[in-house]
Order: structure tokens, then C-alpha cells, then sequence
């Protein structure tokens, strides 16, 4: 992080994707949601990231505006590629890959009804998704799940977690191909949970198909969508297969 000075107040700018966070990406998805002019928009996507007021920025001379691009030019570099299934954050070490293969189907549920509450602002439900999906050990060595801890609040400190993190989990929800084997706990008719279990998958994969190509956080939710309805599909078979 580096402290610049623009009009006598000091700003607290990031100086690589490791300082970004998923607050600061979608404060970015939310300012350039607002315009259309290429060039407003590019201030508004400095303004997003330093946390400056755009109102700011527009009063700025030319020769600071150029100073202040060459700080970020490390957004015009990829993210790291490489998944990732467990990571630091705050203290604790959360899992992701490990959890997934004793996912629980509540999990998934959870995440249906996030994607509803935030209709229409989907980037916003992303921190409060991998709050679901990464989970803790607890004392005995088991997972969490998600009864054991506030799923809403761990969202809220998500807000900070960095950029590279999320996107790394995201490539890991997108190409992982593991399968799973519990059964779904309903005791449904295999007639009544297909209807169920065809509802979710239209649901989901209804929305993973918007949000392809709809900038970063866009892809992130749409990779664990991804991955929600392979989950989904696996589980469904399974029981039905178990039923005939």
C-alpha cells in the first residue's frame, strides 16, 4: 500500500492485486455501472480502487491525474492462475477443496437463496457465498458447517479479503471435476425431488449463463454456480439411481 497527497488530503492507494480487496472490486463493479463515457469511466475505476472521491478526481490537474495512473498500472496485469483450495485470512485457515468433497446440500440451498436476495446485485453476494463454501477445522479436526458459525458476519469480513485469493478460489470452482457420493437428505418421491432438484439446476444455471463475461466478480460467482450445479446434478443422480 503507498499514501499519496491530492489536494492536502492523504489517500491510502493499493499498489498491487494483493492489495485489493473484494470491497474495493466491487465499489470498481459499482462506479462503472454508472457511466458509459470510456474516459469518466476510467477515473471512476481510480476513484473505486483509492477510495477518492470521483468529484475529487475530476478537479485534479492533468499532471497529477497522469501521476496518479502510473500508480495503477498493475491492473493491466493478469491475476495470479494457479487454484487454490485453502488460504490465510484474519488468523484463521480456511479450506475450500477439502470441504467441497463432504459439502453439505444445505450449502447449496444457502447459496440459492443468497443469488434471490440479491437479484440483480449479484457481485454483492460473492464474499457472503465464500463465506459458505470455506470453512474452518474445528477442535475435534472436522470441517464446520455452516450451522456452527454466522454465515453472514464471516461475509462481512470477506468484504476485505483479497482479490487474488477469491479469483484463485474462483479457477478452482471453475475447472475442479471432482464428483461426490452422499446422498441428498430428502425422503421426497424420486417424481417430487426431480422437480426439486430440476428447479435449482434451471435456477442456477439460468444465472451462471448471465453472468458469463460480466467482468470479474461476475466470473467468480458464476465458476461456483458452476460447480453448485455439477454438485447438484452428481447428488440428484445418485439418490434417484438408489430409488429405482
Amino acid at each position: 500500500m503507498k499514501t499519496i497527497t491530492i489536494d492536502k488530503q492523504k489517500y491510502i492507494i493499493p499498489e498491487s492485486w494483493e492489495d485489493v480487496t473484494l470491497r474495493q472490486q466491487m465499489r470498481v463493479n459499482e462506479y462503472t455501472a454508472k457511466y458509459t463515457n470510456e474516459s469518466i469511466k476510467e477515473v471512476a475505476i481510480l476513484a473505486a480502487y483509492a477510495n477518492i472521491p470521483v468529484d475529487v478526481l475530476n478537479k485534479s490537474k492533468i499532471t497529477e491525474m497522469r501521476k496518479l495512473f502510473k500508480h495503477f498500472d498493475f491492473i493491466n496485469t493478469e491475476l495470479p492462475d494457479k487454484p487454490i483450495v485453502e488460504f490465510d485470512f484474519n488468523g484463521s485457515h480456511y479450506y475450500c477443496g477439502q470441504n467441497l468433497m463432504d459439502a453439505e446440500f444445505q450449502d447449496f440451498i444457502s447459496i440459492e437463496n443468497l443469488m434471490v436476495q440479491y437479484s440483480g446485485q449479484t457481485q454483492n453476494a460473492l464474499p457472503y457465498i465464500l463465506a459458505i463454501m470455506c470453512k474452518c477445522k474445528k477442535a475435534d479436526g472436522m470441517l464446520e458447517s455452516i450451522s456452527d458459525y454466522d454465515v453472514m458476519k464471516r461475509g462481512e469480513e470477506f468484504h476485505d479479503l483479497p482479490i487474488t485469493v477469491a479469483h484463485q478460489l474462483s479457477l478452482f470452482f471453475s475447472i475442479s471435476e471432482t464428483m461426490f457420493t452422499k446422498i441428498i437428505p430428502l425422503s421426497s418421491s424420486p417424481e417430487a425431488l426431480q422437480a426439486i432438484v430440476q428447479n435449482q439446476i434451471d435456477t442456477l444455471e439460468s444465472i451462471a449463463k448471465e453472468l458469463a463475461g460480466k467482468g470479474l466478480l461476475m466470473k467468480c460467482v458464476a465458476g461456483i454456480l458452476r460447480y453448485c450445479i455439477k454438485y447438484i446434478k452428481k447428488k440428484y443422480k445418485t439418490l434417484y439411481t438408489s430409488t429405482q
